[in-house]
């Protein structure tokens, strides 16, 4: 196979990583793994990032997620402070939510899984376009 200036260059930092680089690097991709690996939680920092700040619009924006699945998907976010949470006192107490500047350094990492992603259902599985539900 023949590859790209571009892809050259990064088989060769990969060839060049010793032992303690792999065995180091590999805990932080996890816990990237362990973040994104839940469709829940990329779709609530999503709205969360978009401006649905409180519970009741994510619940629409997020319309097929059950209320227990978002309240648990805040919460995790929040302890992993990818988002704020903000209690607005008033007539009614609401929560607000609001995206860190941790939770936006990570969409750096989700829009390169994304174009990975399109790349290999174009290339690898012949699929342009289609919407996860196959449409």
């Amino acid at each position: 196979m023949v590859f790209t200036p571009q892809e050259q260059l990064l088989l060769e930092r990969i060839q060049g990583m010793d032992e303690h680089d792999l065995a180091t690097g590999i805990v932080p991709i996890c816990d990237v793994l362990d973040i994104l690996g839940s469709r829940w939680k990329v779709e609530i920092l999503t709205g969360v990032a978009r401006g649905h700040c409180r519970f009741s619009e994510l619940k629409s924006f997020l319309y097929d997620i059950s209320e227990k699945m978002l309240a648990s998907g805040l919460r995790e976010l929040t302890d992993l402070q990818l988002i704020e949470r903000t209690v607005r006192f008033g007539y009614t107490n609401r929560a607000e939510y609001r995206i860190t500047r941790q939770g936006l350094r990570l969409f750096n990492v989700i829009f390169a899984m994304q174009e990975w992603g399109e790349d290999y259902r174009k290339e690898v599985l012949g699929i342009v376009n289609r919407s996860p539900n196959g449409e």
